[in-house]
């Protein structure tokens, strides 16, 4: 459902860029024909209560509640599924590798970072502000773009029709930055020990295509035919 959401909203935006505002159903139209032409029997549904059409219905709530608080659509978008790669640290050391789900610039410096949500719950302020997905986003793009005199981290709740925004300040980044140096520098040590990853158990297990080959579950997934 949220692949198939994102698909739709990037559609929106190219006819956007392209100088065309598209009719509600026809972008309802393309999130419908992607649903039906990638749908396939190996996509698990946890939930025994629920259906498919359940979960695109839900998908078509979300597209609409988007589709009414934003248009006519007049934000100063660049572009959708940005790709940045870029690294932390001199000569390369940490490289990384993101996708923005909608980058928007005025010409003037200020710049947004949109990600798209479709989950059930949404984020409180407190934990906007201490997410690090979107932050390391904004590291990318200063590292990438000279013209930057602020930037907005937006998350749209799809399901909610809300959006929540935040802002960093240069010290939070840094701060981040040596985090997920750290993080890396904890992996590649574990790698070289040839120390194990200890598997953890969640409610996330059940989305796993891989149980047979994992040590915690070491069986087939009975939510996934």
């Amino acid at each position: 459902m949220g692949k198939r959401i994102h698909e739709a909203l990037e559609y929106l935006y190219n006819e956007v860029l392209e100088g065309r505002i598209p009719f509600f159903d026809h972008v309802l139209d393309k999130y419908i024909s992607n649903w039906q032409e990638k749908w396939h029997n190996r996509i698990g549904i946890v939930y025994s209560s629920t259906t498919p059409d359940h979960y695109r219905s839900i998908g078509e709530s979300c597209i609409a509640k988007y589709y009414r608080r934003y248009t006519p659509f007049e934000q100063h978008i660049v572009g959708n599924e940005i790709q940045l790669e870029f690294a932390l640290g001199e000569k390369g050391r940490y490289p990384i590798k993101a996708v923005i789900d909608r980058l928007d610039h005025d010409g003037n410096g200020n710049w947004e970072i949109h990600d798209y949500k479709s989950g059930k719950k949404a984020y409180t302020q407190v934990q906007a502000d201490q997410d690090t997905q979107l932050a390391l986003y904004q590291i990318g793009l200063m590292l990438e773009e000279h013209d930057v005199k602020s930037v907005k981290l937006i998350w749209h709740f799809l399901r909610h029709g809300i959006e929540v925004t935040s802002v960093r300040n240069m010290k939070q980044l840094e701060e981040l930055s040596l985090r997920i140096k750290r993080r890396i520098n904890k992996i590649e040590a574990n790698i070289e020990k040839e120390a194990d990853f200890i598997a953890k158990k969640s409610v996330l297990c059940n989305w796993c295509y891989y149980w047979e080959e994992c040590p915690v579950q070491n069986r087939p997934n009975p939510y996934i035919s």
